[in-house]
């Protein structure tokens, strides 16, 4: 038997590249997984954002601009009491941190049994959602902005990288933190086993 020494030479040139290939080939080709569910959110983290809400002016940790700033300090909860705001929704970066369950279910393509979009249900004060799976192009800067915004998704490993934009102009938080209707959202959706985490990075030009 050769030493750990000629092993390690036998692994180099022709050798390693005959172990990647093994170790390529033996990786699954999809790692898609069911997401699908009724997910209820846990308090455990961001418990200001899933009880009653940040206190007005606690704006710490979120790096806003002065804009930003002054554009909250004229938020007061009052505004939800006028008519035509009683039905605006939070946007889908609100999804994270706030305190709402959700439900999400697939749609299938009906000839080859393919995920075309993942669903998602709305909640009291958040729109329903779709995330499209099937590779479509993100429309214009021109097109419609929603409470909802544009959803596609990809997998990247056994984790569902969701990229979001034309969404409404909207509240990052419930003290009145502002989101432009330029911001754009990244979601990372990964499922362990009856667990499903669910983070996000969110930028916004103005």
């Amino acid at each position: 038997m050769c030493s750990i020494k000629k092993r390690a030479r036998c692994l180099s040139g022709g050798g390693a590249w005959l172990l990647t290939w093994v170790v390529w080939i033996a990786a699954p080709a999809l790692a898609e997984v069911d997401l699908s569910g009724n997910w209820a959110a846990r308090n455990h983290e961001d418990t200001q954002d899933k009880t009653a809400g940040p206190s007005l002016v606690q704006y710490w940790g979120l790096p806003i601009n002065q804009a930003a700033r002054d554009r909250a300090l004229t938020y007061t909860v009052d505004i939800l009491s006028v008519p035509e705001r009683q039905c605006m929704y939070y946007a889908p970066h609100f999804r994270v941190t706030g305190p709402s369950n959700m439900k999400i279910w697939a749609e299938y393509d009906a000839m080859t049994g393919a995920v075309t979009s993942w669903r998602m249900s709305g909640f009291f004060d958040l729109p329903p959602m779709n995330i499209y799976m099937d590779g479509r192009p993100h429309p214009g800067p021109l097109a419609l902005h929603t409470f909802s915004g544009f959803a596609t998704g990809k997998w990247v490993g056994d984790v569902l990288v969701v990229d979001i934009d034309h969404i409404k102009e909207s509240f990052f938080r419930r003290n009145g933190v502002p989101a432009s209707d330029q911001v754009h959202v990244t979601w990372f959706l990964a499922r362990h086993d009856d667990l499903l985490s669910f983070s996000e990075i969110v930028t916004d030009p103005v």
